[in-house]
């Protein structure tokens, strides 16, 4: 599924999270001059690698869709379906942060 990715981390960003599938799951980038306090406030570029917005039928649907137009194998999909139910920190952890750097009460 990671087609498009960003497999090193540029300079003046920190690595979120990383997996076995793709070494950079998502990055940070605090504004120029602010501590190390990993505010929320303070972020000013937070990129992921995944799709946090996606649901678990989008998600089914792209792995099917692909799978059946060749564009991921038969072992990625499978792959896929080994890994559907298990905990994702999508809407607790990631949907949270997202709306704290807009400035949004979660």
């Amino acid at each position: 599924m990671h087609r498009d990715h960003v497999p090193i981390v540029p300079l003046g960003f920190e690595l979120l999270g990383s997996t076995s599938v793709s070494n950079n799951q998502g990055m940070v980038k605090f504004h120029v001059g602010t501590q190390k306090g990993k505010k929320l406030d303070n972020v000013h570029i937070l990129t992921l690698q995944g799709h946090p917005e996606y649901t678990e039928e989008v998600i089914n649907g792209l792995v099917t869709i692909r799978s059946q137009l060749g564009i991921i194998s038969p072992e990625a999909a499978a792959d896929a379906e080994r890994r559907r139910y298990r905990k994702q920190d999508g809407i607790e952890v990631l949907g949270r942060a997202i709306w704290g750097v807009l400035g949004v009460a979660a």
